[in-house]
């Protein structure tokens, strides 16, 4: 039976103790956006905000890859290819909150676009190989 990616598996628990504790930072802030009685946020602190949101799931992703690897019905290039492309994937939320701390410049953007093209990539392998019959 093929191992589970250790590499996701780190991956994943290290990006949801970073986007927790961005949670908290982001609440802890939280009683400025309310001044005038409604969220009020800006772009930064949306992308900011975006970045906690997307960074959990993401986080989650990776730990589902390294646990489901051994069972899809992929060769070994191709888990290897969704084990990559589920790290790489972890760019965009990364992306996102170096564009929210850089005051929305779009210097970062393309960390963004390779994380978000990553997952793309990633669910495809992930669905062919969940879809596909096992030949063990």
């Amino acid at each position: 039976m093929p191992q589970v990616p250790k590499a996701n598996l780190v991956a994943g628990a290290l990006t949801l103790v970073i986007a927790s504790i961005g949670g908290f930072a982001l609440a802890a802030n939280m009683d400025a956006n309310f001044t005038e009685g409604f969220l009020k946020l800006t772009y930064p602190k949306a992308l900011v905000k975006a970045a906690h949101s997307h960074g959990q799931p993401f986080g989650l992703f990776n730990l589902l890859v390294a646990l489901l690897v051994p069972h899809l019905a992929l060769g070994e290039r191709e888990r290897l290819w969704l084990s990559r492309l589920s790290i790489l994937a972890l760019l965009m939320p990364v992306g996102l909150g170096l564009r929210g701390a850089m005051d929305g410049s779009l210097l970062p953007a393309p960390l963004s676009f390779i994380g978000g093209f990553s997952f793309l990539g990633a669910t495809a392998l992930l669905l062919k190989g969940g879809w596909a019959k096992r030949s063990v």
